[in-house]
């Protein structure tokens, strides 16, 4: 489980730091793994309304990563508005920088609530199935984004 953790952690990450590059092919593999993640669970789950509720907490999921990568751009543009106004106080960068630290704290809270009800939504047979593949369209997403 904490394997798990780290990798959604790392490709969190990853997402958020490569978020000033707008690569098509990033995207593309990042929108490749979560669709392959919906076909596992498609495959893995056979009760419909699980199935249903796996891939709605999946699609939320992506939002969190988008959000997160959104809010790593928004941060980057004020740290350097903040950097270039000479008359920035120190407190201001803390302030600035308790603030951000929050947020992104927050944000994996969010992505982790999202990883536990997954967990919760499914058998622990099904979970195993699904874990499988959705490593490998993580690492696949995490390479793709290391790349960029």
């Amino acid at each position: 489980m904490k394997f798990l953790i780290v990798k959604l952690s790392l490709l969190a990450m990853f997402i958020a730091g490569c978020a000033g590059n707008e690569d098509v092919s990033r995207a593309e593999a990042e929108n490749q793994a979560f669709d392959d993640l919906r076909t596992e669970i498609r495959f893995a789950i056979d009760d419909s309304e699980r199935e249903t509720k796996a891939v709605a907490i999946v699609d939320e999921l992506v939002k969190e990563l988008e959000s997160l990568s959104g809010s790593k751009a928004e941060r980057q543009k004020q740290i350097r508005k903040l950097n270039a106004n000479y008359d920035t106080t120190r407190a201001e960068f803390d302030a600035f920088t308790k603030a951000s630290n929050n947020e992104i704290r927050l944000n994996q809270q969010r992505i982790l609530e999202k990883r536990k009800a997954l967990i919760e939504v499914t058998t622990p047979e099904e979970w195993d199935r699904i874990f499988d593949a959705r490593s490998a369209a993580i690492d696949a997403a995490v390479k793709s984004a290391q790349l960029n």
